[in-house]
């Protein structure tokens, strides 16, 4: 009986580590991702092949938001954004290979025969989803203190205008900046978490009518085909949030910033520098 646990199932320990099903998948994709980089490296050429455009077809798309909405230091947390979409992405498509979350041991539990599958979906585990959130954390924390300084940043942070409204204002800015971590790390566990249950539920139905029902046959392939989507859509919002955190973490710099780069300009042609006017 196949079965969808909210906790990943432990594997085996390793010392102190235990080592999960959810942690050996999320360590799938990075060998993925490793063996997919490697290969492109080396077959990669100026003009692209069919292979070579799908992989860079996601990359250029997702290069091209960060570069119309990053500001000019765009390039500074690109590769981040990217990694972070592409390993997303990989291991949710890697749960919906044949498989993943039906292949395990057997075990019994309150009498009842169940399988804990050797590989799941990594986002299934919240440490999974978790430690990706303060990763954006920390990076958007550490893009607006270099961007605007500690005492910028905290001056933004924690005092508000007009000044009256600090102590009203400051403990909501506060949770505002620590929910981030709860929001990006809760949505990408419930909803990979719910296609996991979706998808046990379809096979159970499935092999329930398997010899009544043709219909069988091709519901779940339907179900799958939404799984692909909806793995899509989730790693683009994960990667898109991260991205927007840091943006606006560093608009304030920016503003400033824009204003003194005007002031530094050099004269138009034509026109002469004040003290030569004499």
């Amino acid at each position: 009986m196949v079965h969808v646990e909210i906790a990943a199932e432990k594997l085996f320990a390793i010392g102190p580590l235990i080592v999960t099903n959810s942690m050996v998948g999320a360590v799938l994709a990075s060998v993925v991702l490793l063996l997919v980089a490697r290969w492109f490296t080396h077959r990669s050429g100026i003009v692209p092949n069919r292979g070579q455009s799908v992989i860079e077809l996601p990359i250029e798309f997702l290069a091209g938001v960060v570069r119309g909405t990053g500001g000019k230091r765009w390039r500074q947390f690109a590769p981040l954004i990217l990694a972070i979409f592409l390993f997303v992405l990989t291991a949710n498509w890697l749960s919906l290979l044949p498989g993943v979350g039906t292949i395990g041991l057997a075990e019994e539990v309150d009498g009842k025969q169940i399988i804990v599958p050797f590989v799941r979906a990594g986002a299934a585990d919240l440490n999974f989803t978790l430690g990706l959130a303060l990763i954006s954390f920390v990076t958007f924390i550490a893009f607006g203190l270099r961007a605007n300084g500690a005492r910028g940043y905290l001056k933004e942070l924690l005092i508000a205008e007009p000044a009256y409204m600090t102590p009203l204002l400051t403990p909501i800015h506060l949770i505002s900046e620590l929910s981030r971590v709860i929001s990006l790390s809760m949505r990408l566990f419930g909803n990979v978490f719910a296609g996991e249950v979706l998808l046990a539920t379809m096979l159970a139905l499935t092999t329930a009518t398997l010899f009544t029902l043709p219909l069988a046959f091709v519901v779940p392939g339907v179900f799958i085909g939404l799984e692909l989507l909806f793995g899509l859509v989730q790693a683009l919002v994960f990667a898109l949030l991260s991205m927007t955190y840091i943006t606006l973490a560093i608009a304030e710099h920016r503003q400033h910033g824009s204003a003194d780069d005007h002031s530094g300009e050099a004269p138009e042609q034509g026109t002469a520098p004040a003290h030569g006017a004499a």
